[in-house]
């Protein structure tokens, strides 16, 4: 039976005798690679090679002469032969892994967030009502301890309980008061959007547009103030709806060509190992294409102990060419996309009326915009 050559299992070895050059030849022939071939005088080289590789060529040396010694493991068979001379490593891992997972089910630290001058007290409650260090992860209810902790703290807006690897966080967001709104201040309606006005309802304060004037985002729809019965004017806070036609526009870009690709029969292959400690790869020559297509297979080797992946990784060249769409289609295309983007930025708003303007961007892309117009109250009150 033939082993598969991985890249980090290899040997390195000394080759004494005459003609070495006949044997680096012979290794050609037998299909045999060789890496860091030195040579040591002219009569002894030496080199490492594939651990599946090694029976074979003690077998050629033999029959041709030459004389193979101080042979030595490296890479991943190097530490397979440590491990068999140190065989309470493996055992010590095995415990070692055996011991970490069963300590990441429980809970070893608390983590109080946003809490302030409640977080003493709610780590006492936390303690008292079993939630610790050595707690089993399995036993904690999230959303018991949420409910329990937003009944006992009435003045917290809300908690967010929750398991993080091997800690219990409790996120904390403090209740705000309303601001305190000083009587008879005034202040006013303002636009929060720019459109022209269709009408206007005053429910307090002094209407400042009318049916048809143009107005900007900031501009005062309704002033603070009314005029009492005497003529002076009393300042109060406005209040109204002010009713505008507004317009909003999304502008997409499609390509009119699409790219065709096709694989031209070339590829470039190159092979890694894959480790729970990191990714192990042979010297890798630089791709020789301008575009490919990848393909990776994958063998485990090591078994579920010692978790390793050999990966074959191969590149395709492919061939690129642009491809003339169909305009109607990709007309269809942007114009679905343009009003699916409005539909988002508007959301519950009503479109009143949609249009769409066209246009090509150097012969090659069709840029389109969509407009939509909808009515909607523009007014919102300014901080006094």
């Amino acid at each position: 039976m033939k082993w598969p050559r991985l890249a980090l299992c290899m040997h390195r070895f000394q080759l004494s005798g005459l003609n070495l050059e006949r044997f680096i030849n012979l290794m050609n022939r037998e299909d045999i690679p060789l890496h860091h071939v030195r040579r040591r005088g002219t009569r002894q080289l030496t080199a490492q090679c594939f651990s599946s590789d090694l029976p074979r060529i003690r077998v050629l040396a033999d029959e041709k002469g030459w004389k193979l010694e101080h042979v030595h493991a490296v890479g991943l068979s190097g530490l397979a032969a440590g491990m068999k001379r140190r065989k309470g490593v493996p055992l010590g891992i095995v415990l070692a892994c055996a011991l970490v997972l069963a300590l990441s089910q429980f809970v070893w630290q608390i983590h109080i967030s946003g809490a302030g001058a409640h977080t003493a007290d709610i780590r006492a409650y936390l303690q008292a009502e079993g939630y610790g260090p050595g707690t089993r992860r399995s036993s904690v209810d999230a959303s018991a301890l949420e409910a329990a902790l937003t009944y006992r703290y009435p003045d917290i807006a809300w908690f967010h309980v929750y398991v993080r690897g091997a800690s219990l966080v409790v996120e904390v967001a403090p209740g705000v008061p309303p601001p305190e709104i000083e009587a008879h201040s005034s202040c006013d309606v303002i636009a929060a959007h720019m459109g022209i006005v269709d009408s206007v309802r005053v429910y307090a304060g002094t209407s400042q547009v009318k049916r048809g004037d143009v107005v900007q985002k900031g501009d005062v729809l309704i002033r603070g103030v009314e005029r009492s019965s005497d003529g002076s004017f009393v300042p109060v806070a406005a209040s109204g709806v002010v009713i505008a036609r507004c317009w909003h526009s999304e502008t997409v870009s499609f390509p009119l060509f699409d790219v065709s690709s096709s694989e031209t029969g070339r590829e470039h292959v190159f092979r890694q190992i894959r480790t729970p400690l990191g990714i192990l790869a042979q010297r890798q020559e630089e791709t020789p294409f301008l575009a490919y297509n990848t393909y990776l297979s994958e063998t485990p080797v090591g078994g579920a102990f010692f978790p390793l992946t050999h990966q074959r990784i191969t590149r395709r060249e492919v061939a690129m060419e642009y491809v003339p769409r169909d305009v109607s289609a990709v007309r269809a295309e942007a114009e679905s996309a343009a009003f699916k983007r409005l539909k988002t930025a508007l959301k519950n708003d009503d479109i009143i009326d949609k249009w769409v303007d066209y246009c090509m961007i150097e012969g090659d892309t069709l840029a389109l915009s969509a407009t939509a117009e909808w009515l909607m109250d523009i007014g919102e009150s300014a901080s006094p």
